[in-house]
């Protein structure tokens, strides 16, 4: 498989954007993980003098592409990625060279049993008083940690293995997307950042416990970027993924039908492609580099009730819009 060309250019606004080829890419904001109805192609008279894919810039490339960025990552719908393999190709490994983000959440947090008084009125219209306890969360702590600067830039494209246990020829799952006639078709392909996460969990914890913290540690990794979908430009899919459709067929529950109509026709190439970032820091070099600001956050309070205000969440490492 040729290696991908690093992108020369920022990734795309998180915002839908029809970008022209006279337009320059701006660096992207940070926006709400929200669906919208994916970009259609209007107008493709632009690409049919265009050159080959792989012979454009990633500038000249991305010019000629609807796509949108969210939070989950990039997606498109764009009437060139479903009719050139080339095409195809080439987003694919261009948006592959934007890593996944991935940060890492502590919480530290108890429980206590809280007295609460109700009164009742009897049989005999006399007021009685009741003492009860409920059961209040309260959070000692949260901050993240950024592992983002720690994943290697390049991720590696590879496929699923077939019944024979050989893998998929990547060439010839996206010639089959390409020449599939099904409207509702889409091919995805998963990021994955490897580490050992299960590792680096009991570290935290272990290094909370240390410092004489008693109670529960949560430790959870949030991650974003991590798809590349593309989907069918057909105008009957843009009416089908419509945010309005989805509502209609909530309501008159024509999902029972709808939903498997639609997993049925994008399971065909359900992982078939997949993407592995490495991270090059190792989970004990990680938490050690990180120990002063672990320690610093790790606080408590046996007196929750006397506590006015939310706990802040702390932030440890460069923050990705």
């Amino acid at each position: 498989m040729a290696e991908p060309s690093a992108p020369q250019l920022p990734p795309p606004s998180y915002d839908d954007v029809l970008f022209e080829q006279h337009l320059a890419h701006t660096d992207p904001g940070h926006s709400v993980e929200t669906e919208s109805a994916p970009l259609i192609s209007t107008d493709n008279n632009h690409r049919q003098n265009a050159r080959d894919a792989n012979t454009l810039s990633s500038q000249e490339f991305f010019a000629q592409l609807q796509y949108k960025r969210t939070a989950k990552g990039y997606s498109s719908s764009d009437a060139w990625l479903n009719t050139s393999t080339e095409a195809l190709r080439r987003f694919i490994n261009e948006c592959n060279n934007d890593k996944p983000r991935v940060s890492i959440e502590v919480i530290g947090s108890h429980t206590y049993q809280k007295p609460v008084e109700t009164f009742r009125t009897d049989e005999n219209g006399r007021q009685q008083r009741y003492t009860t306890t409920q059961t209040e969360y309260v959070t000692d702590f949260k901050f993240v940690l950024e592992l983002t600067p720690d994943i290697y830039d390049k991720g590696s494209l590879y496929t699923a293995r077939a019944n024979d246990g050989q893998p998929y020829d990547l060439d010839k799952v996206l010639e089959d997307y390409v020449k599939a006639d099904n409207f509702l078709k889409e091919i995805q392909v998963q990021k994955k950042v490897i580490w050992d996460y299960d590792l680096v969990r009991r570290e935290i914890t272990a290094f909370i416990r240390n410092t004489g913290y008693p109670h529960t540690v949560k430790v959870s990794f949030p991650m974003e970027n991590e798809k590349i979908t593309v989907r069918s430009h057909n105008q009957m899919a843009q009416v089908w993924r419509h945010p309005v459709t989805s509502f209609l067929c909530f309501v008159t529950c024509l999902c029972v039908v709808g939903w498997p109509v639609r997993y049925l026709a994008a399971r065909r190439w359900k992982n078939k492609i997949m993407s592995d970032f490495v991270v090059l820091a190792s989970p004990k070099d990680f938490v050690d580099r990180n120990s002063t600001f672990i320690r610093n956050q790790v606080s408590w309070s046996y007196l929750p009730q006397f506590m006015p205000f939310p706990t802040p969440v702390h932030y440890c490492g460069n923050q990705t819009n």
